[in-house]
């Protein structure tokens, strides 16, 4: 009889778990829906680049390139074109003279780069 009441015990915390577990990642998806800024942006391979440019006037990369690294007086290492819903960026990664990577974003329509706040970890010094 005890093992049967240890049994009854084992599936009933196993299946609140499962159920704990089921409500976390509802409420994720739900909080996703409400907040679509919040989604990371979809990136693009070379080929799904031009097409995309092409097909809605976007920014070349190597121009936004250029301009990045002239707005930001840094050498322009790489662009990367995402995409959150219609909303076209260019992650770009630029080198300043002191080592010091800096990441920044530009909207792939105009050409402005779009201000956020600065991550620490991510504008850190490049280890020789």
């Amino acid at each position: 009889m005890a093992a049967l009441a240890f049994v009854s015990r084992a599936a009933v915390v196993t299946l609140s778990a499962i159920l704990g577990l089921a409500m976390t990642a509802a409420a994720q998806a739900a909080e996703a829906d409400l907040h679509p800024a919040a989604q990371k942006p979809v990136c693009l391979n070379a080929a799904e680049t031009r097409e995309e440019v092409k097909a809605h006037r976007l920014i070349e990369p190597f121009a936004a390139l250029k301009s990045a690294a002239s707005q930001r007086k840094a050498e322009a290492l790489s662009a990367r074109l995402c995409h959150n819903g219609d909303d076209f960026i260019y992650e770009i990664t630029l080198l300043h003279r002191d080592g010091r990577l800096v990441h920044v974003e530009m909207e792939a329509d105009s050409g402005k780069l779009i201000s956020r706040p600065p991550h620490e970890a991510h504008d850190a010094p490049v280890k020789n």
